[in-house]
């Protein structure tokens, strides 16, 4: 899409005062107060409410456009085009000024078309299109409670893996039910990924009735390789005990011990020893395949050689490439070699003397060339959440999803409710010739074999069993510090 959906939803508050027809007074204010909170939970981004609230506004008024307008735009978030066309003509037929509809949708409007003429697919092959791009997509998922939009997406398919964070957690026991239902939407089943890296960034504590998880730089610091296995096989198994299946951890990264890297201030480095870092990262990576969970090494090629936070503004550094070889490669390099990578996640910092033009996680060069061709490996390709400030600041969301699967990205990770834009960037790009085919087929061939390997197809539907609510038994990790090492 070329505008952003609050460009043609800022059209309702204009058509907000059309509610103006010569109704009773009673039922006026009453359809004013009904449209007012349903411009609330579209706000909110609860659409299910938004729509039943806007449907209610529209039987005291009948003849004003803004609750058609509001209806339309639910159903298009929903992934219902033909219903949103309907209710966005008849908004236009009340008032032919209504103001921008979503591009997808007003080209549709002016060919008098469907979604699969305007797009010379046939239903079959547009339906096929939408289901290899709908496994390519990650997302956040609301509070404690699946969304009237968010499940009917996951029901059409279009979301294949979703995101838990700390907003997501109350429990062990309500999170496991949170993730059943989640699963028990979806056709195919779900990545279901969490950081629990370990210290300050896990997003299952104690007080939701889980073990403590230590930081990967006090893990680091006892060089135990033996450790390291029971910190991923602690890890792992508070995945599974849930029903997560993805772990967007170890950070293998090196600590250059610059203060204000978001690698260094909050502890997630297992070092500033590569042979360490990677002997420590196998264990780890092996400690979570006992559990049957997917590690994923990040951030691809390092995250902590720059100061700014990508989650705050643009990131860059300087170093060279061979630099970058001769340290930051090392970790990937070793798991590979040993077979122990299933999945990498991308950083969004821009290596200006590798590629001036892309951050990594955008770069066909970091992605196709030296992670894949140079190193050699096959498996995943994450990137890091799209809606954040180093990428947004930068570039709209349509162009930034279409230049990461160019570049070879296999999972968009777009936290927020994205994936209606997302779907639609990518499909219109593959129509136009901007995003080959072979790069879809490759990505989710690529997805559906690391689903299968770990038995995430094969998931059944059924509610959290007791072993699940057991929780992890064994004694909590214990880790014993050593005098931190010097940075070189």
């Amino acid at each position: 899409m070329k505008k952003g959906v609050l460009v043609f939803i800022a059209t309702l508050f204009i058509t907000f005062l059309q509610l103006n027809n010569p109704l009773s007074n009673g039922r006026h204010i009453l359809a004013l107060q009904q449209f007012e909170a349903a411009k609330q939970a579209f706000n909110r981004q609860d659409y299910a409410t938004a729509q039943q609230l806007a449907q209610q506004a529209l039987k005291n008024a009948p003849e004003s456009p803004a609750p058609w307008l509001l209806i339309g735009n639910c159903y298009y978030l929903q992934g219902q085009d033909q219903a949103a066309l309907d209710h966005y003509s008849i908004a236009l037929k009340l008032d032919p000024h209504i103001g921008h509809l979503p591009p997808f949708i007003e080209d549709l409007r002016q060919k008098g078309s469907t979604a699969e003429e305007s797009l010379h697919l046939t239903p079959g092959k547009l339906f096929t299109l939408r289901k290899k791009i709908g496994q390519m997509i990650m997302v956040s998922v609301p509070g404690t409670k699946l969304s009237g939009q968010k499940k009917m997406m996951l029901e059409a398919g279009w979301i294949g893996g979703v995101i838990l964070f700390s907003q997501n957690v109350q429990s062990k026991e309500q999170i496991a039910r949170y993730v059943d239902n989640l699963q028990a939407n979806a056709p195919t089943p779900l990545f279901v990924a969490v950081d629990q890296e370990g210290g300050s960034v896990r997003r299952f504590r104690e007080k939701q009735g889980f073990k403590t998880l230590p930081s990967q730089a006090a893990l680091g610091k006892t060089e135990s390789p033996r450790l390291a296995y029971r910190f991923g096989r602690l890890s792992g198994q508070q995945l599974r005990d849930v029903g997560a299946n993805l772990n967007l951890a170890p950070v293998v990264d090196i600590d250059y011990g610059m203060v204000d890297s978001i690698i260094s201030k909050y502890h997630r480095s297992l070092g500033n020893k590569p042979e360490v870092i990677s002997s420590l990262s196998q264990e780890i990576v092996r400690g979570m395949r006992s559990k049957n969970v997917i590690a994923t090494a990040k951030h691809f090629p390092s995250q902590s050689l720059a100061a700014i936070n990508p989650h705050e503004g643009v990131a860059t550094s300087g170093i060279s490439l061979a630099e970058l070889e001769r340290w930051d490669f090392l970790p990937y390099r070793r798991l590979i070699e040993k077979n122990l990578l299933d999945a990498v996640m991308l950083s969004h910092v821009v290596y200006k003397n590798v590629d001036p033009n892309f951050p990594a996680s955008l770069s066909s060069i970091m992605i196709r060339n030296l992670l894949r061709k140079q190193l050699g490996y096959q498996g995943l390709v994450i990137s890091d959440d799209l809606k954040m400030d180093a990428i947004k600041q930068r570039y709209p969301l349509d162009v930034s999803v279409v230049q990461a699967v160019n570049a070879g990205v296999d999972v968009l990770l777009v936290t927020d409710n994205y994936e209606r834009r997302v779907m639609d960037s990518v499909v219109n790009a593959v129509v136009a010739g901007k995003i080959p085919m072979k790069n879809i087929d490759d990505a989710y061939h690529r997805i559906m074999a690391t689903k299968g390997k770990y038995g995430i197809l094969t998931l059944a539907r059924k509610a959290p069993s007791e072993s699940r609510q057991a929780g992890t038994k064994g004694k909590p990790l214990q880790v014993v510090l050593k005098p931190s090492p010097q940075v070189n």
